[in-house]
């Protein structure tokens, strides 16, 4: 990217959660649903190549925002919160002037995960949940699950689980509120204001609740049969993958409905010309591909790779084939924001991520799977070839590879097998977290709901 920028520009950081790029007409030209994000493509860079650090919301996001691998921010798994010391490319556009807000019903994303230290104001729909003292207890209460061993997180998360049922959970992905805040927000500009505006639209991730008329344009006639949480995968016995994919189609049909609101409030609001909008998922979606659903169990090239796409002012549309880790928006973000005045080299050879032992759903991961889906993976890819190396919880790894033109094994080279072996571990160590939250038994309801709602706990 050889093209040089001039003066400030606004951001609008907007992610499409678990966007698969065979769903968008940019990159699928069998689609025909995605009209609004193909309006964005002959003005934009189009990554062809691009690849998520982590398959699930919140190491991808702390990879983002840091420019750090999983392993070493060790936001993950094993630490389900950021401790909000990382320096992040919100930051620096904070520290340089901009005004920085976001916009999420993703409670991944929020300040009660420690994601949003750097947002002046941050809208996370969470009401009187969001205050202070819910803040700390969060925080405190997801420290000591994290610290449990694993024998107790099973018999935790299965309680936590069976009691869940017993609720009414708000399974809504606030899309409607989503938009119409940023269009609040937009509006609310002045015109010699700087500003970052985070934006995470949830409709491509599960629970899959379009309108109906999307629902109906896309043939779907029994949602019975569609698994709507992660945990469904291991509990339904009738899935059909086939109705899964015609709602999740339905789903992203909406998604581009609402990212066509957003684009028109940036024209409505004269923001356009002096806007970088940096349109991505955070990771993609698997609809069944080898029986598995949704994203933490797998790093299938449908879930790992992603869509991003940059409409820049200053900057001619073209395609972008080279290889990108999503890691690297942290260096490039200021660049396109105006604040860097030379263009980092974001690219390399070499794609690294993973994700570790998914504490997170230990509550109904069945016994006689638990080896197959309680491990660590972690992923290389280079030269057309793409190597896996999953380890169960004794330290026991196996290795796969993949011609990624062909799709077929092949042996596994020794050159990248010494390259996922070198990826480090996550060293949760100290928090550094000391404050004094109460004794941990207060967990807020609203948060819990909200989580359990995405297919946590």
């Amino acid at each position: 990217m050889s093209d040089a920028t001039s003066g400030r520009n606004n951001v609008v950081f907007l992610v499409l959660d678990s966007l698969r790029t065979d769903r968008v007409s940019a990159y699928n030209e069998g689609i025909d649903f995605t009209d609004h994000i193909d309006e964005l493509v002959d003005s934009s860079i189009v990554f062809e190549n691009a690849v998520t650090q982590a398959p699930w919301t919140l190491p991808s996001h702390a990879s983002m925002f840091t420019g750090q691998y999983p392993w070493d921010h060790g936001t993950t798994q094993a630490r389900s919160y950021a401790t909000g010391d990382e320096e992040t490319f919100i930051g620096q556009l904070r520290e340089a002037g901009y005004t920085t807000g976001a916009v999420t019903p993703n409670v991944w994303i929020t300040p009660h995960k420690g994601m949003t230290e750097d947002c002046d104001t941050v809208e996370n729909f969470l009401g009187s949940a969001d205050n202070s003292l819910s803040r700390r207890i969060s925080k405190f209460t997801t420290k000591l699950y994290d610290s449990l061993g694993t024998l107790p997180k099973r018999i935790l998360g299965r309680q936590l689980d069976r009691a869940f049922r017993l609720f009414g959970v708000d399974d809504s992905c606030k899309s409607e509120e989503t938009v119409g805040a940023v269009e609040a927000y937009l509006g609310d500009r002045e015109p010699d204001e700087n500003f970052f505006l985070y934006v995470n639209l949830m409709e491509p991730h599960e629970p899959y609740h379009p309108p109906q008329r999307y629902v109906d344009t896309h043939g779907v006639t029994d949602e019975s049969v569609i698994p709507h949480r992660q945990k469904d995968m291991f509990t339904k016995d009738d899935i059909d993958y086939e109705e899964l994919r015609r709602m999740y189609d339905a789903s992203v049909d909406y998604t581009d409905d609402l990212v066509g609101r957003i684009t028109s409030a940036l024209e409505a609001n004269d923001l356009d010309d002096d806007t970088v909008v940096v349109l991505l998922s955070d990771h993609g979606q698997a609809l069944g591909e080898d029986g598995v659903f949704g994203h933490q169990f797998t790093v299938a090239e449908p879930v790992i790779n992603t869509v991003l796409m940059v409409d820049h002012p200053d900057l001619d549309g073209r395609r972008e084939k080279r290889p990108f880790e999503l890691r690297r928006l942290s260096d490039l973000v200021p660049y396109w924001a105006g604040i860097e005045p030379t263009e980092p080299n974001a690219f390399g050879e070499t794609i690294r991520g993973g994700y570790e032992f998914p504490e997170n759903f230990t509550g109904y991961i069945p016994s006689d799977q638990w080896d197959d889906y309680y491990r660590q993976a972690r992923y290389v890819k280079r030269d057309g070839t793409k190597v896996v190396k999953s380890t169960d919880e004794d330290g026991n790894a196996r290795y796969e590879a993949v011609d990624l033109d062909t799709g077929e094994e092949i042996p596994v080279p020794e050159d990248l097998k010494r390259e996922v072996d070198a990826i480090g571990d996550v060293d949760v160590g100290d928090t550094g977290d000391d404050s004094d939250e109460q004794d941990g038994e207060a967990v807020d309801d609203e948060i819990e709901d909200r989580l359990e709602a995405l297919g946590y706990r």
